[in-house]
């Protein structure tokens, strides 16, 4: 790959997260530090929808890995390959769910279950003898005794091909002073590498979504015509809908009182010629909405290595807003889409899936402030009814009472 297409790629698969030093009040942390970088701008289909991207391509592939188990997803005639499994080896404990208010019991989102990470799990000895010659060893270690999903993505990414072999702990990873540091960074780094493992997995015409060892979804058509093949929009139209002005993105990196994440991922205008992040389509949204769930996942392990407060619970929250805002401006005014991602069973039984992984986790870190910045207010942009029709339309076409 060319050398400066790979530093392209690098700079936009960078983890937009925001810190609040418990100290110094806002700032934006640090490339990979102190629990995630400066910029995600995703560029998660590889780059391209801006070059060498493995993701979208047309429908008509085969289902994705796993064995039998919850959130399981079949193939439709036509369509793209489901996803198949179960969310259980995670964590080392029993599987759990969630009896959140957004989740229907009776329906996949509410009946996914995975267990659930277990920050209380003693790493003392691991951090006492830390060392930055063996930090690859610390993170899989200390991933493994507090959650092993963790650990999957992170291996799968680091020991992926794509971008020719790019190690992703080295290019994300910016300080091994010590263990506590790298522990800080985890989030960032299972997040960035959980893009390296879904991309390095896909093909040209697919698009994989590593949830579990035991889950994973494979799924076609999700990139934009243009720049792959596939049947949707460019996400960053969906600024121009009724909702944005509630929260619109940052004009600027850094911003306040706006939509840091809409700066980043809904940027461009994907009709001027120059490709721009947000002129990605639902394929590329979706990985980040995943990626964003292990973003979480990873900082409720290590919450008690935390000093003063970051934005994983933004991320996840506004990425659910997104894909809300997306299905609804897909059903309005892109009919083709919207028969894409409702009618597709991989595409349909993914939305759900991801929704409810993403509440689970959501409900399982309510009680710890420092996992989020602006969450509260986001939640609020969540909650608006018009727009959890959306996920009520699927839960409808998907057969669920």
């Amino acid at each position: 790959m060319n050398r400066s297409l790979l530093a392209m790629l690098l700079v936009t698969l960078v983890g937009c997260t925001k810190t609040e030093d418990a100290d110094t009040g806002d700032d934006w942390g640090d490339e990979g530090g102190d629990e995630g970088g400066d910029v995600d701008a995703p560029d998660d289909d590889g780059g391209t929808d801006g070059g060498g991207s493995t993701d979208g391509g047309t429908d008509g592939g085969t289902g994705g890995g796993g064995t039998d188990g919850g959130g399981s997803g079949g193939s439709t005639d036509g369509g793209s390959g489901g996803g198949s499994g179960t969310g259980e080896a995670s964590g080392g404990e029993d599987p759990e769910g969630t009896d959140h208010e957004l989740v229907d019991p009776d329906c996949i989102d509410g009946e996914y279950t995975e267990s659930l990470p277990t920050p209380e799990t003693d790493i003392s000895s691991d951090l006492s003898s830390y060392s930055a010659a063996s930090v690859n060893a610390f993170l899989y270690t200390a991933l493994d005794k507090r959650w092993d999903t963790g650990r999957y993505i992170l291996q799968g990414g680091h020991e992926s091909d794509a971008f020719s072999g790019t190690d992703c702990i080295a290019a994300f990873l910016s300080d091994t002073s010590s263990g506590e540091s790298v522990l800080r960074q985890a989030s960032t780094l299972v997040h960035e590498c959980g893009h390296f493992f879904d991309i390095g997995s896909g093909g040209f015409s697919d698009q994989v979504y590593h949830f579990t060892e035991d889950l994973s979804f494979t799924c076609e058509g999700g990139r934009t015509p243009e720049n792959g093949g596939g049947e949707t929009f460019a996400r960053s139209l969906i600024t121009g809908d009724e909702f944005s002005v509630l929260h619109p993105p940052c004009a600027s990196f850094g911003g306040s009182g706006c939509d840091s994440y809409g700066y980043i991922y809904l940027d461009g205008d994907p009709t001027d010629g120059t490709f721009d992040s947000g002129d990605q389509g639902f394929g590329t949204l979706h990985e980040e909405t995943l990626q964003y769930v292990h973003s979480l996942a990873t900082g409720y392990a290590f919450n008690d290595h935390y000093s003063g407060s970051v934005s994983e619970r933004d991320g996840i929250l506004t990425f659910l807003w997104y894909t809300m805002r997306y299905l609804r401006m897909a059903r309005l005014e892109h009919p083709d889409t919207y028969t894409l991602l409702s009618e597709d069973t991989c595409w349909r039984e993914l939305i759900l899936t991801t929704w409810g992984r993403a509440w689970l986790y959501l409900d399982a870190t309510a009680d710890l402030p420092q996992l989020g910045l602006d969450d509260e207010f986001i939640e609020t942009l969540v909650r608006e009814p018009v727009l959890l029709d959306e996920i009520d339309r699927l839960r409808e076409i998907e057969g669920c009472e």
